[in-house]
Order: structure tokens, then sequence, then C-alpha cells
């Protein structure tokens, strides 16, 4: 321990990078030892890394990209595909540490990788491949360069800046709001203004342009195909409103986040206003430029429609360095009623228990199903033994393809069934239009159709898929064990003549309300 203290004391960069280091390895060593297999997501994420390109269906290309770097060294399995992850929250953590280092001081910015890092989201994520795991780090590196830029408004830096910002949208189109942040801190801020309306403002347009354009321009050759899922996943075309539901945001932001840490968060931004020390208020208020949009945006959705606890994730990297900041503060007046410090590190400690925990669970998962817990895991158990059942299936019925009506059903064997010599893996169409990469990658080929097994855990779906065969029959159900109290039933049909049916208002009303047991 000593010697960590020494290491700081000469090189705080250093010391911040062994802990990073250490942890990284950690996380690394989880990823290898644990039995879960992994998931729907992480299995579409490899199938694109086999055909590399500069977009997909539903995402940017990076996160393929980097699947396909390290299974190439590595090959494909499961851990290989998530080898990455912990390294590039590992480097994420880095570059706060840099931000808050130049934003405040050298304490701050390991305070703020120690926050980063023990955030319980950030446990979860760097144990799977996502695409937060590509983003976060592009957008951490793009919050310290463009804070660099402001500081120093040169050509080089403004180019850089804008190189981290293309990137992070490269891994997620959530990093549009690297394009909002600056000018809203330019608003309220004079330097930032001025390196904005700079040369280097100009080269921090360009060259995130520049190093986007291979996606805008696959997209513009493919129909907008990864703009267009994006848009029809905020599913804002069923919107209503309830008011309600920012209880559910915070709740999935505790979870992302860490409950004490939020609350610490939430309840500090209303004392910066009151800041008498004009200079940390404006450095306060540029980081809030970079929390609050995100935040405001998918409450608004979750109050509209629906959103997942990690669509605000990119609030947090800002976040980690203002609350790293807040540690020697006391807020609420003169009298400091308000000492955020305490409250900051018990915060770090419950996200450390919580991630020790988690760690035994992902490395144990079988203590997990001991206390209750298999449901946590179900979407990353059986998969394997779902493609070697349908495998036996398909060889007992000499079937010449599979077909899905669940895109995760159809990427899990996809992934799992790779190697065991299964006949095509096909997906059901709802619509007369494929709605997912599963859909399209597994359209139904002429002369597939002799004798299909059909997968099917939709009971609203069976009708309308038997109608869209000459004929079909029931073979039953196949169970698959997910735990000690979960199992994933799927109906099983032996069918031919494929034909899909014209969706017209017609058919729809005549499917509406058939269910099929």
């Amino acid at each position: 321990m000593q010697a960590v203290k020494d290491l700081w004391k000469r090189n705080p960069a250093h010391a911040v990078l062994l802990a990073i280091g250490v942890l990284v390895f950690v996380r690394l060593a989880m990823v290898i030892a644990t039995p879960l297999e992994i998931g729907p997501d992480e299995a579409q994420y490899w199938r694109w890394s086999r055909t590399l390109d500069f977009g997909y269906y539903s995402k940017p290309p990076l996160i393929a990209w980097i699947i396909a770097a390290s299974t190439a060294v590595f090959g494909d399995s499961e851990w290989a595909i998530r080898f990455f992850s912990p390294i590039l929250h590992g480097i994420a953590a880095f570059f706060l540490f840099l931000l808050g280092k130049r934003v405040f001081d050298a304490r701050t910015g390991a305070w703020a990788a120690a926050i980063y890092l023990m955030m319980p989201g950030i446990w979860l994520s760097s144990t799977i491949m996502s695409t937060d795991a590509v983003l976060l780090p592009a957008w951490a590196a793009a919050l310290y360069l463009l804070w660099r830029m402001r500081d120093q408004p040169t050509i080089l830096n403004g180019a850089l800046a804008g190189a981290a910002v293309g990137l992070a949208m490269l891994g997620k189109y959530a990093a549009l709001y690297l394009f909002v942040g600056p000018v809203l801190a330019a608003l309220i801020d004079r330097d930032m203004r001025k390196a904005l309306l700079s040369p280097a403002g100009i080269a921090l347009i360009v060259t995130s342009l520049l190093v986007l354009s291979p996606n805008l321009i696959w997209n513009a050759n493919n129909g907008f195909a990864t703009v267009s899922h994006t848009a029809d996943n905020a599913n804002l075309g069923e919107a209503g409103f309830n008011p309600l539901h920012v209880v559910g945001f915070v709740e999935d932001q505790m979870a992302v986040f860490g409950p004490i840490t939020l609350l610490v968060l939430l309840a500090g931004f209303a004392f910066i206003a009151g800041r008498k020390d004009a200079e940390t208020r404006t450095r306060e208020f540029w980081l809030l430029c970079f929390i609050v949009p995100p935040m405001v945006v998918i409450m608004g959705q979750e109050i509209l429609s629906r959103a997942h606890a990690n669509w605000a994730a990119t609030a947090y990297p800002a976040s980690c360095v203002l609350l790293a900041s807040w540690l020697d503060s006391a807020f609420g007046g003169a009298t400091g009623r308000f000492k955020a410090g305490p409250f900051i590190k018990a915060g770090v400690g419950l996200n450390v228990i919580v991630g020790v925990v988690f760690a035994v669970l992902w490395v144990a998962p079988s203590l997990g199903d001991a206390i209750g817990g298999s449901n946590a895991f179900k979407r990353v158990r059986g998969w394997e033994q779902t493609a070697d059942e349908l495998g036996a299936l398909a060889l007992k019925h000499n079937a010449t393809a599979l077909m899905f009506d669940e895109r995760e059903i159809w990427h899990g064997v996809d992934y799992y069934g790779r190697n065991k010599g299964l006949p095509p893996v096909r997906s059901w169409w709802l619509r007369d239009h494929p709605r997912s990469h599963a859909e399209e990658a597994g359209a139904m080929r002429p002369g597939e159709d002799a004798r299909v097994i059909i997968v099917t855990v939709r009971e609203d779906y069976r009708p309308r898929i038997r109608a869209d065969f000459a004929a079909s029959e029931s073979l039953g159900y196949l169970d698959v064990p997910l735990g000690p109290n979960k199992t994933r039933r799927m109906k099983i049909y032996l069918a031919s003549g494929y034909h899909l049916l014209p969706r017209t208002p017609e058919y729809q009303a005549e499917f509406k309300d058939k269910r099929e047991d």
C-alpha cells in the first residue's frame, strides 16, 4: 500500500494506470472463467463481424470491427467475443482521470475513474460485449479532448476532439449528444464559445464528419437502415403520457449508476447555481451540458413510451467527474448543511459491494440459482442445448430449414449451431418486410420449404405462421432449462409449402385476436 502511495506522489497518472490495470485483469478473468453463454445481442454482433462493413441493420459498425479483431486472434469462443470489453472500459476510466485532472486536480481525476469503474452498470458492461462498451471510451476521450480544445483552441486539438466524436458515433448513435453538449457549453462559457468559433471549432466539425462519413454513405446506400431502426426503437409511434414512469426511470438509473451516488448527483444539481465561486460554477455547468441532455431526453422517452436503463448511460462519464469534484464540497449555504464527501464515498463503497457480489455470481451462477436469482441469467443460458436439441429434431425429421418467430432465439441458434451441421436457420416475417437483422439475413430461400421445423414462442404468432404454409403439423413442445425455476418453452411444428401472405388490412383484422396454445 505504501508503494502505491509513493507512486501516487511521484506520478499520479502511473498510479491510476496501475489501479485500472489490476481491475481490468480481474474483469478479464471473469470474462474467461464464467460458464455463462453469450446473449442474443452479442451473437448478433458476432454475426456482423463475419462480414466487415461500414454499417449494419441496427447499429453503426465499430462493435463488429472490434469483435472481428479479437476473434481473429483468439477464435470465436464466448470470451474472445467479450475480450475487449473490460479493456475498453479501463480506457474510458483513464480518460476520465485525465479530464478530472485537467478540469480540477489529480485527486478528482482519480476519484472520477474509481466512480466510473465501480458503477453497477459498468460491472455488468465489462463482462459482456455491448455497444456501450465501445461508445463510452470514445465518449470519455471526446470529453477530455473537448475540454483541452476549450483551453487550447488549436486546429490539432479541434481535430483530435472531432475524431473522438466521430469514433463515438461509429460506436452508437447516442453519441449525437456530443454535438449538443459543446453548443450548450458555448452559451454559458466564454472560453468554449471562443474555441467553437475559431479554426479549432471548424476542425472539430470537419474531422467528426470525416470519421463518420463512411457510415453516412453506407446508410445512404442502404435506405438509411440503421437510422430508421434507431427511430423505430424509440417507439414514439405508440407514445402516450405517464409522468409516473419517472419513478421507473430513477430506479433504472440507480441500477446503472448506483443508488446513493445517483441521489447525491441529483441533490447536488440544486446547489450548483448558487455557488459564489464563478470559475468552479462555470466548470460544473460545462460538465452539466453533457449530463443533462441525455438524462432529460431519455426521461422524456420513458414518460412518452419506454426506455431501456442503459439509454442514459452517456450522462454518467461527466457525472463521475462532477461527483468527484464534490468530495470536499459543502452544499446548502454558509452553514454547509449538506457535505457531499461522506455520501459519495458511501455510494462508491456500496457499488463496490454490489460489484463483488456480481463478480462472484457471474463466475459461479449456481450460487445465484441457490438464492433464487436464476431469472437474471436467463438470456445467457441454454443456447447450446437449444441448438443441440433442435439439431437432433431436424435430423430426425430430415428438415430442410429451421424457422423462428423470435429474433433472440434465431441469434442464439445461429451462433451455437454454427458448427453443428444444422439446416439453414430462417426467420419468419411478421410484416411484408424485415424488421431486424435476423429477418433480413434469415429470409427463406427458394427450395428450402419442403420440410421446415417451425420453432415458436409467441402464441399470437402461431396462427399467422401456419397460415403462411400449405401444410403443418404439431410436434409438441421443446423445453430447455435455464435454471431451477426458468425454462425456455418452444412450440414445434413440421411444415411445408411456404408462401408469405400479403400483410393487408384484411389480414391484420383476421389474425388480430387469434392465438394458439
